[in-house]
């Protein structure tokens, strides 16, 4: 459908026998949507509207069904948009045994429209509404944007009647969404709107496990089910509530953009573990917003300190700081004026170990609010800042007495001597996910005594070596692989779900099949666990471990995974 065809003045068929009822008001960003089920003398209301739309809804459902015929007014919340038209719908003639269908909370506040309707409360009838046809389930999603607020779910249809949620401004009045400009209207709406991240995430959870095929808003436009599972992912990790923070701060243009910036810092993050990514989305963020001149990130100390500026893309290189950075590195404060030094700390440590800066043409005074904003800047890049102190430090050292210390000798890989701090690291990062996107693979050479015994020792430690070659090239430099003792090598995979993992430890007995002939051909097996909550390296690779056994158990030269 194209967006001419989308101004009509007539009922819409977004479903089977559900049909949008609405009127797009002109020069209104906020579209109030109506929706009828069609069902004979049983159809349903969903979100009957607002009283500047009531006579265009009521055209609307009689030329469907007739409004006599409307027996159930789904009422997601008691906001006005929604309980405005009831007095027409009632003083117009509904189904003589019409009743709101509600939950309790929003009942006590329905009550003072002064509605002669009765009520059907969700709670009181297991969640469900069976109808003609199909059964329409009710799923509670508190505190979006009301205590009692809920979405409808038409089983037959895959029709979520989301309310609120996944609502957005329309300026245009077009009814379906079919560009990325309509997703980002509704980020405004949410960022607005909604009380926070972790509510709406909350909710999302609930309703990712429907098999929504199309999202019917009361405010925005219609989702088509090629945008559903996008909008989602979008929604997910969104930062709202924003008003919380700019309460007393004019500046919410400011606030809003770096909002969108913090969401874009943690999707770069995690998806392509480059921090001179990182540090351009921060420059960019002090430039746009703060009218920064230039950005700066220090990190390190004593003989190793790194700048990352502009003059090399935020690659990074070793650099003795200016007196200013120095003493905020040394624990003191900055003194105000053209540039703004704030300390970041080590997660690990608590200790100071790097600086962001920010350089302006005039002297500068921050509010409390964009100090709040900073900080939050500040937490989601001391991780990211460190973990690549820790690589470029590894890398100067790989030589010195450091590397020899946390190495493998043999094989170069990780020794159990580094594990703990690795995975700390590792760990710290990973808990800032929703939900736990870390694995630990478990890996050993089949029947290595076999080959001591027939070649002797010497060519043991060079199927060693080459098998660690394999799980080496199989896995990303941001991953850590480990010779976790003898023919055993232990690997954490981040940002990884169990396909990946599983992936990940299928490409590394495939390599070590083809791996050539200079030495004997071996096989290995691997054990996959994912990692739980908060869970601690010991007993994920304890997990590991037992998988690793069971796929001794069936065979060898193969992949399980823990339970």
């Amino acid at each position: 459908m194209s967006r001419s065809e989308q101004y009509t003045s007539e009922a819409v068929q977004i479903a089977p026998r559900v049909w949008w009822v609405g009127s797009m008001l002109r020069d209104d960003q906020f579209q109030c949507h109506a929706y009828l089920i069609e069902q004979g003398d049983q159809s349903v209301l969903v979100d009957p509207g607002s009283a500047l739309v009531v006579e265009e809804v009521m055209r609307k459902v009689d030329s469907i069904v007739g409004l006599s015929n409307v027996r159930w007014l789904i009422c997601s919340q008691p906001d006005a948009d929604i309980l405005a038209a009831l007095p027409k719908l009632e003083e117009r003639g509904l189904h003589r045994d019409a009743q709101i269908v509600t939950h309790w909370r929003d009942e006590a506040s329905i009550v003072h429209t002064g509605t002669a309707l009765k009520f059907w409360r969700v709670e009181d009838h297991h969640w469900r509404l069976v109808l003609q046809d199909r059964t329409l389930r009710f799923v509670l999603t508190p505190y979006l944007h009301f205590a009692g607020a809920f979405c409808t779910f038409d089983e037959e249809t895959g029709t979520l009647f989301s309310s609120d949620l996944f609502a957005g401004f329309n300026e245009e009045g077009a009814l379906f969404v079919d560009s990325v400009e309509d997703i980002d209207s509704i980020r405004k709406f949410h960022e607005h709107y909604m009380p926070s991240r972790e509510i709406l995430a909350h909710a999302l959870h609930q309703l990712r496990e429907l098999p929504v095929r199309l999202i019917a808003p009361q405010h925005g436009r219609v989702i088509p089910e090629i945008w559903v599972s996008r909008v989602f992912d979008f929604l997910e990790n969104l930062e709202c509530g924003i008003f919380l923070i700019a309460r007393d701060d004019p500046g919410l243009a400011f606030l809003l953009s770096a909002n969108r910036t913090i969401h874009d810092v943690i999707n770069t993050m995690v998806r392509e573990q480059n921090f001179s990514v990182v540090a351009a989305y921060l420059s960019e963020l002090a430039t746009h917003t703060l009218g920064a001149q230039y950005f700066e990130l220090w990190a390190g100390g004593g003989d190793l300190t790194f700048r990352f500026d502009q003059g090399d893309s935020f690659a990074g290189h070793l650099e003795d700081p200016p007196p200013d950075v120095l003493a905020v590195l040394s624990g003191e404060s900055a003194q105000p004026g053209q540039r703004l030094i704030l300390p970041l700390r080590s997660k690990v440590t608590e200790q100071i170990d790097g600086a962001m800066l920010w350089g302006f043409r005039e002297r500068r005074t921050m509010s409390q609010a964009t100090m709040a904003v900073l900080t939050q800047i500040i937490n989601l890049v001391e991780v990211g800042l460190e973990r690549e102190l820790l690589r470029r430090s590894a890398d100067i050292e790989r030589t010195a007495w450091h590397t020899q210390a946390i190495h493998d000798s043999l094989t170069g890989l990780y020794n159990r001597v580094s594990l703990d701090d690795s995975f700390l690291r590792l760990a710290a990062f990973d808990d800032r996910n929703f939900e736990p996107m870390m694995a630990a693979l478990m890996i050993d050479i089949d029947l290595f005594k076999v080959v001591n015994d027939t070649f002797g020792h010497a060519v043991g430690d060079q199927v060693i070596r080459r098998v660690a070659e394999a799980v080496t090239h199989c896995v990303r430099p941001s991953d850590l692989t480990f010779r976790f003792g003898g023919e055993e090598y232990l690997v954490f995979l981040s940002n990884v779900n169990a396909t990946a993992a599983i992936n990940a430890a299928e490409r590394i007995r495939q390599r070590v099949i083809g791996a050539g002939s200079e030495v004997p051909t071996v096989t290995v097996s691997a054990g996959v666990a994912l990692r739980k909550p908060g869970e601690q390296h010991e007993t994920l690779i304890a997990r590991a471990d037992q998988a690793l056994f069971l796929a001794k158990s069936n065979g060898r030269n193969r992949v399980e995974l823990a339970l």
